[in-house]
């Protein structure tokens, strides 16, 4: 036993720090206001509201105490609004340990506990700071009560993971990982940037700030989460011991997780775009219970944007249970009907909204000199040409990319004529399977299948392309003869 071991049942608090942890962004908001209201009365009510907010928090951290149990850890908290929340081990899916700069300034590491629940996927059950050697034997106990053996810090750093990822293979992955909607998003922004600021300067119109704001929104849109995937996956570290998969990145916070297989309800290998171009992908895992509370993906990555063999090694190695290799076969061919005529009315739709405004653009437009005068009035008529061939081009993609493929244990869909996504699920992890069948898709004598699981964001679901009803069927029939059978394992769905 160590100086820093908690005894059972002794009540402990958080590491003072909490108090900046929770009331910083208030403080700094109503700061900031105290400066706008400098000298008048206003000021000084911002003023206390700044000490009352301090104290606040300072009494409920000083009222809020933790016991970590032999079974449970309870949290109790003897303010005026009095809780108490007990947290078995036996409910408890995962520990993450997150470090923000305000925990590094204070020595501190961030302890979030998640429990299996799908309603509360996407915020933990208890978000505790302790100094930081407290906290990582903290997240040691747990998590020998959770997967049956200890996690030693320096033990962390000796394990030697199944892939290494450069920080080269991070920045790609933060460039080229975020979806082409996005990025295509947000080149149009750019491009009209540039195209304000040209005309502007050609025809002495002002760019009247439509430059900058269209820039702004570029770096809103395309920027910001590139540079945040950056930041969030630096220094990436994935392996497996026995059952569990542990996770660590981050390099303003850093981010460190641990959850058994049995707790991954499916696998997606992804690919953008670009990545695809690249022959690359990445793979994410719906798992309940990993919630970081940081409002950023919550779905854990298991490989960054990696070339497609070391994806696909790293994928076996990792997580075996979801490869068995079975056939997978494309849509018939009367799915082609019911895709031609959704590629009609949507190209239909497309043409009726764009008439007017195109109209209008063109009598606002036509009198404007210069190389402007000439692309302007005609540029929404092309775009929609454009945007109807796109449809009917994403439509023949579809139909030949879309495909679906039953296992003796898993099954598995392909979407997507732009981003690519293949979804590798249990039979046994199945909440719920949905098969529709529109008006024109009964026409065409085929359906649409929606599989729900759950998820690290709470619910899921997994929609196939156009098969036959009975074939899509077959999976709800294979869950329950699973379970009528007994071969439906239980604790793969210990939720």
């Amino acid at each position: 036993m160590t100086e820093h071991m908690v005894v059972p049942g002794e009540k402990i608090r958080c590491h003072p720090s909490i108090i900046v942890e929770r009331s910083l962004s208030g403080v700094v908001l109503l700061a900031f206001l105290v400066t706008r209201f400098e000298g008048t009365p206003v000021a000084a009510v911002l003023l206390a509201a700044i000490v009352a907010l301090l104290l606040f928090y300072y009494r409920q951290w000083k009222l809020t105490t933790i016991r970590f149990n032999e079974a449970e850890i309870v949290v109790e908290r003897d303010t005026l609004f009095k809780m108490k929340k007990t947290l078995p081990y036996t409910k408890i899916a995962s520990v993450n340990v997150n470090r923000g700069i305000i925990n590094r300034l204070f020595g501190t590491s961030r302890l979030q506990i998640n429990i299996n629940s799908g309603s509360s996927a996407t915020v933990p059950e208890a978000v505790l700071t302790f100094r930081r050697d407290l906290a990582d034997e903290l997240r040691s106990t747990i998590s020998e009560h959770l997967y049956g053996q200890e996690i030693a810090p320096d033990e962390d750093k000796a394990v030697e993971p199944l892939v290494s990822f450069s920080p080269v293979d991070v920045i790609i992955h933060g460039l080229f990982s975020v979806s082409t909607y996005q990025t295509f998003v947000g080149s149009l922004f750019l491009a009209y940037s540039v195209f304000e600021l040209y005309t502007s300067m050609g025809t002495g119109f002002g760019a009247d700030g439509k430059a900058l704001i269209s820039l702004l929104i570029f770096v809103a849109v395309q920027v910001g989460p590139s540079i945040s995937l950056i930041l969030r996956y630096y220094n990436y570290r994935v392996y497996r011991r026995g059952e569990t998969i542990y996770l660590e990145h981050g390099l303003l916070r850093t981010y460190k997780t641990s959850f058994e297989v049995s707790r991954v309800n499916a696998i997606r290998v992804k690919q953008t775009l670009i990545a695809r171009l690249m022959h690359r992908s990445c793979i994410e895992a719906e798992v309940v219970g990993l919630a970081s509370g940081s409002g950023e993906s919550l779905r854990p990555i298991l490989c960054l944007l990696k070339d497609d063999a070391t994806q696909q090694r790293l994928l076996e190695e990792l997580v075996p249970e979801f490869v068995d290799g079975h056939a997978r076969e494309r849509q018939p061919e009367e799915a082609k009907g019911v895709l031609l005529v959704r590629a009609a009315i949507a190209s239909l739709v497309l043409v009726l909204a764009a008439a007017y405004p195109s109209v209008y653009v063109y009598r606002e437009t036509a009198a404007i000199p210069g190389i402007a005068g000439t692309v302007l009035p005609f540029a929404l008529p092309l775009a929609t040409a454009a945007a109807a061939l796109a449809i009917c081009y994403a439509t023949y993609v579809s139909y030949r990319v879309t495909e679906f493929g039953t296992g003796a244990d898993l099954f598995s869909f392909v979407n997507g004529a732009v981003d690519r996504e293949t979804v590798v699920m249990n039979y046994d992890k199945v909440q719920m399977v949905r098969i529709t069948q529109g008006p024109v898709a009964r026409l065409f004598g085929v359906a649409r299948g929606r599989v729900y699981l759950l998820s690290a964001v709470g619910g899921a679901s997994v929609s196939s392309g156009y098969f036959a009803g009975s074939r899509l069927a077959a999976i709800g029939e294979t869950v329950m003869e699973r379970i009528a059978s007994g071969e439906y394992d239980w604790r793969k769905n210990s939720v």
